[in-house]
């Protein structure tokens, strides 16, 4: 071709059609806030049918898979007895050969007791979180905290660890493939943290359950709480927004806009009680969207009233809130 220009001489273009596709997004999402705004009344008033839209919108297996009749096969390997715990290396067989871990402490006791899941988030590990690498960074000593009221815990480990363990995944691209065949990432977590309880159900000691996570483990805690009613009490931090504001591609679901965002996803849980803590200089997210989302959700709550839920917002950053408070209320929720 004869005619030569410069690289740059169509950029405008370019510029218009990123632009316009930008557009497109923001009147979709407009239009999808309007019919989750028709429907979060509802969800509070008729849980059930909600709470199987949003496993039909995750996908198999929370969906379209026989329900399992007996509890998981496991292995267990004592690790230490200290402190009042017995720590366990424990693996359960969730879904066909799919076998998920994580460390069981078992608190010394004569009664059962109420079971706490508590979850880590990105690059992390329930090794990391328990400390026993030293320093648990921006976890703030979470398991340690919770351990103090004599509870037993069990730390799951989830696709979510740091490369520098060596055991090499890409997250993003099983998420992809898993939703090819009709299924998810979250998924296929959420369910396996549902048949780990299924396991603790039926031991004598275990008396009730509760759910605390940081970060993706606080996305885990919002979302298995709102499909698990044998959760009583959660406490999420860093997680807690607006997906229009972070549309992570693990986080997002075909026609989801339409369907849940956080603050539907959250009133599932009701009546029972969740703690959501989202910190004013999280590097991650702005906590004003999620201040944004939960006064959608406070507006929706007139017939049932808000003592069931509560948002704090912290001074720190993208880390575990320092008060116990919330901490607190959650044993006292499961005692």
């Amino acid at each position: 071709m004869s005619y030569i220009e410069e690289q740059t001489a169509a950029n405008s273009y370019k510029q218009a059609y990123v632009e316009g596709i930008g557009r497109l997004i923001e009147n979709r999402q407009e239009s999808a806030a309007e019919i989750r705004s028709e429907c979060m009344r509802a969800i509070l008033d008729r849980p059930e049918p909600f709470r199987e839209e949003l496993k039909q919108m995750l996908g198999w297996p929370l969906v379209d898979h026989p329900k399992e009749e007996t509890s998981p096969c496991v292995t267990a390997e004592k690790l230490v007895e200290e402190d009042g715990y017995a720590v366990f290396r424990m693996r359960f067989t969730v879904l066909d050969d799919l076998q998920m871990t994580g460390l069981f402490f078992r608190a010394e006791s004569e009664k059962p007791l109420p079971l706490v899941l508590v979850q880590h988030g990105g690059q992390g590990t329930p090794e990391f979180i328990a400390g026993m690498y030293g320093d648990t960074g921006n976890y703030n000593d979470m398991l340690q905290r919770v351990k103090q009221h004599g509870v037993h815990m069990f730390a799951p480990q989830l696709l979510l660890w740091h490369d520098d363990y060596g055991v090499p995944y890409d997250r993003v691209s099983l998420d992809a493939r898993l939703k090819r065949v009709g299924s998810s990432i979250t998924a296929v977590e959420v369910y396996g943290l549902t048949r780990i309880l299924d396991y603790f159900e039926t031991q004598d000691f275990v008396s009730c359950f509760g759910m605390v996570g940081l970060s993706y483990g606080g996305f885990y805690t919002l979302f298995t709480t709102a499909l698990d009613t044998r959760i009583r009490s959660a406490v999420s931090c860093a997680f807690f927004n607006s997906r229009d504001a972070a549309p992570w591609c693990d986080w997002t679901w075909f026609r989801s806009a339409e369907l849940f965002d956080d603050a539907e996803v959250a009133c599932l849980v009701h009546p029972r009680r969740l703690c959501l803590e989202i910190a004013d200089h999280d590097e991650l997210f702005d906590y004003r969207k999620g201040e944004q989302s939960f006064e959608k959700l406070k507006a929706a709550c007139q017939s049932v009233g808000t003592d069931w839920v509560e948002l704090i917002v912290f001074d720190g950053c993208h880390e575990f809130c320092k008060d116990d408070r919330p901490i607190e209320r959650l044993i006292n929720d499961l005692k």
